[in-house]
Parts: structure tokens; C-alpha cells; sequence
């Protein structure tokens, strides 16, 4: 997942968020908007890639 968001560009800090909590990929379907801003992925355009 960390391999993921690098390439997307995202800081260390969303990065390391998603460590600590154990967000892997077949979690990221399940998560709602709240759920990415409250790792700090603000952006609707951002998520729809990860999500992807």
C-alpha cells in the first residue's frame, strides 16, 4: 500500500498513517470519505486512484 501511495505522491505523513492503522488494498473498497479524510486524503480525485 505504502509502494501505492508514494507513486501517487502523498506526504510521509499520509504514508505513515496508513502503517499505523493497517489500511491495506482490499480494505480501501469498504472505506468511506470520512474514513480517507480522516487519514489526511483530501482530495476526491486522490482517493479515486487509490480506490482504483
Amino acid at each position: 500500500m505504502a509502494l501505492i501511495l508514494e507513486r501517487l505522491g502523498e506526504e510521509e505523513g499520509v504514508i505513515r498513517r496508513f502503517r499505523q492503522k493497517k489500511i491495506t488494498t482490499d480494505i480501501i473498497s469498504l472505506m468511506s470519505l470520512y474514513d480517507f479524510n480522516c487519514l489526511g486524503v483530501n482530495d476526491k480525485a486522490t482517493i479515486m486512484k487509490i480506490a482504483c
